[in-house]
């Protein structure tokens, strides 16, 4: 039997990369899914690839910083889902591995914005159904820059670090009525948020420094079954975890 069958998932982000790959592999496991993603054309297709998988699909273009734009996403996805069972949030965006003082006001607040904005957006949005049902599963896509401080810019950092708050902070809030709140963590991963040549020295050095201890670099079909784990029973027990899939680059 399909590990998710009867399941249904709200994942942001979900035009390309990790949350492209989650879709898919929440598809192939039974779930009926809802994609959020602010590229139209993208989203379109990842739903279409997503009904090609068998799966009852559906989405919506969104903005995951803007809080208008999550309530009518998050009353969308209800509608056509009947319930959310399980939210990945994966909506994120990357810095150019801007230094604290090259950080622009509009650089930290559109960061800021969807980075952490957005996944407490929706959370606040799900939340109250969750606890009226006693059950729910929320996924937050961090990266190891939540627990590290020279994976990625300042502000991309700062936001990974508040994600991981965010998550812990919930878990410990909602375990109580039925509600399980993760974390994942990858390390190096080849989607759209990590291509581009546009970082200062400062950023450059960092990228170096990285890439000369970096084991490997993931596709995001390899971090798409960590997220079917967690939005699984075998994961029933599981609260508040920051689950690393970095092949192993945080311990070098």
């Amino acid at each position: 039997m399909a590990e998710l069958a009867g399941r249904t998932a709200l994942i942001t982000g979900a035009g390309s990369g990790i949350g492209l790959g989650i879709a898919q592999a929440y598809a192939d496991e039974g779930a009926s899914v809802f994609l959020a993603d602010i590229d139209s054309a993208r989203l379109e297709a990842a739903v279409a690839a997503a009904r090609g998988r068998g799966a009852q699909a559906s989405g919506i273009t969104a903005d995951v910083g803007d809080l208008a734009s999550v309530q009518a996403m998050a009353a969308a996805a209800t509608e056509a889902l009947g319930r959310i069972d399980v939210v990945c949030n994966n909506a994120g965006i990357l810095d150019d591995l801007m230094p604290a003082a090259d950080t622009t006001d509009a650089l930290w607040r559109r960061v800021m914005g969807i980075n952490l904005d957005g996944a407490f957006y929706v959370c606040r949005a799900v939340l109250p159904d969750m606890v009226a049902r006693g059950a729910g599963i929320i996924i937050n896509t961090v990266s190891i820059s939540g627990s590290r401080g020279s994976r990625g810019g300042f502000a991309y950092t700062v936001s990974k670090h508040g994600l991981l708050g965010l998550t812990r902070s919930i878990a410990v809030t909602y375990g109580e009525y039925g509600i399980r709140c993760n974390a994942i963590s990858p390390g190096s991963v080849e989607t759209n948020i990590s291509t581009g040549d546009n970082w200062p020295p400062i950023g450059r050095t960092l990228r170096e420094k990285g890439l000369s201890t970096r084991p490997t670099r993931a596709k995001p079909n390899d971090i798409a079954p960590v997220a079917v784990f967690l939005a699984s029973d075998r994961a029933r027990y599981v609260n508040g975890h920051d689950l690393v899939a970095d092949a192993g680059w945080t311990v070098y």
